[in-house]
Order: structure tokens, then C-alpha cells, then sequence
């Protein structure tokens, strides 16, 4: 049962990523051709700007979820194999940790846009819709994590991304 909400919802990430992917290049394109011939797209900014957005925090989940996300270890190739597992275990929890408070500050910002009625500057869209997309996103992120913290806390490594797209 998990497997296949995991399934769903690295799809959901998958697609929602990709289409804002597509529209921002779309929309820069025609910007860039538009000012050529002076006629700029209105409001391309806005439109880019909403896509990053969106491409971002649709693309956060799948990182997590194969645990290809950057780390820097300065002095890891001097550890000894407790030491090292150590060090994955705690690494893995201030993870948890740091995302599952950035789910709630993004869900707090998405609740305080919407109080306050904030809009777009150039379309005056709410943007409190837009900010809770992105904390949906990170609590799908959260959801992955956490299942990366208990693969490591049971000492498996993470799985390549090609198990993860296969259906089951």
C-alpha cells in the first residue's frame, strides 16, 4: 500500500514539475522572441516567476525520495565505520527534522497570505494557493524523508531511482 502511494505521488511530483518546466521555457521563449519584435509577453515575469515556483517544490519530493540531494563532508573519508553510521543516522533526523518545520512555516505562510489577502503584483492573483501548493509539495518531501530515515535507521541503502518508476 505504501509502495503504491509512493508511486502516485512521485507521479504527481513528476508531472506537475514537468509541466512547469515546459511552460516556463514556453513563456520565456516567447518573451524573449516578443521584445525582439517589440511586443513583449505581459506579465512573463509573474507567469516564470509562478512556474519556478511550482517547478521547485514539485521536483523537492523526487530528490528526497532517491536521497540525491547535495552534503558536504569535509572529514567523512576519516571516519571509521561507526562513526560513519553515526553520522548518517544523525544527518537523516536534522533532515526530517528541518523539512517537517519547513512544511509547517510554508503551510504558516500559506495561511498568513490568505488572512491577509495578498496578491500578485501584475495579475493580482491570491498567492496564498500558489504558497500552499508548495507546502503540500514539502509535506510530500517530509513523507519521503522520513522513509529515507527509517531505510537508513534499518542500515538499507536508499534504492536507484529506477526502482522507484516501476509500477507494483
Amino acid at each position: 500500500m505504501i509502495d503504491k502511494i509512493n508511486l502516485w505521488l512521485a507521479r504527481l511530483s513528476s508531472l506537475v514539475a514537468g509541466i512547469a518546466i515546459v511552460l516556463m521555457t514556453i513563456v520565456a521563449f516567447v518573451d524573449v522572441i516578443g521584445r525582439k519584435l517589440n511586443h513583449p509577453l505581459d506579465g512573463a515575469e509573474e507567469y516564470v516567476s509562478l512556474m519556478l515556483l511550482l517547478f521547485f517544490f514539485a521536483a523537492l519530493p523526487l530528490v528526497v525520495r532517491d536521497d540525491s540531494h547535495i552534503r558536504v563532508g569535509l572529514l567523512s573519508d576519516l571516519y571509521r565505520p561507526l562513526a560513519i553510521r553515526i553520522e548518517k543516522y544523525f544527518t537523516c533526523l536534522v533532515e526530517l527534522l528541518s523539512l517537517g518545520v519547513l512544511t509547517y512555516m510554508i503551510f504558516d505562510q500559506a495561511d498568513r497570505l490568505a488572512r491577509f489577502g495578498t496578491l500578485s503584483v501584475h495579475f493580482l492573483l491570491p498567492m496564498a494557493p500558489w504558497v500552499l501548493l508548495a507546502a503540500i509539495f514539502t509535506a510530500i518531501a517530509t513523507w519521503f524523508m522520513a522513509q529515507v530515515a527509517l531505510d537508513v535507521l534499518r542500515g538499507r541503502e536508499v534504492q536507484s531511482s529506477s526502482h522507484h518508476d516501476k509500477a507494483e
